[in-house]
């Protein structure tokens, strides 16, 4: 895997990976979500995943990413990480540090152009 000068792992269109997360709860841990931003300034793009857990004391949970059409060049950093017992409570990790890259071209990924909005 490739790595830009900052430590961030990079990504080209095919590949695919994983972001192994180590959680635990007294209660159990049912749920995980996460959020990522892409940074480009012409990017609107989030990524969501989600898994479900069987509620163990103390789990890892594995989000899976593969890199297409779907996912645009640029940089990626984690939203959030949200955490949910079986007990219903959840816990919210805000900007927790995780980011990778997707490199490629986005000429040919990018969708029409908004020109002008007006009230009529």
């Amino acid at each position: 895997m490739e790595h830009t000068e900052n430590g961030v792992p990079v990504f080209d269109h095919g590949d695919a990976f994983r972001i192994e997360l180590e959680v635990s709860d007294e209660s159990g841990v049912s749920r995980v979500e996460a959020r990522f931003r892409n940074e480009e300034p012409e990017s609107a793009k989030s990524v969501y995943r989600a898994v479900d857990l069987d509620g163990a004391t103390d789990a890892v949970a594995v989000l899976e990413f593969y890199v297409d059409e779907s996912l645009p060049p640029g940089n990626y950093a984690c939203e959030y990480i949200a955490l949910t017992d079986k007990l219903g409570n959840q816990s919210m990790f805000a900007a927790p540090g995780i980011e990778f890259r997707v490199e490629g071209s986005a000429a040919d990924r990018q969708g029409p152009e908004l020109r002008k909005w007006s009230f009529a």
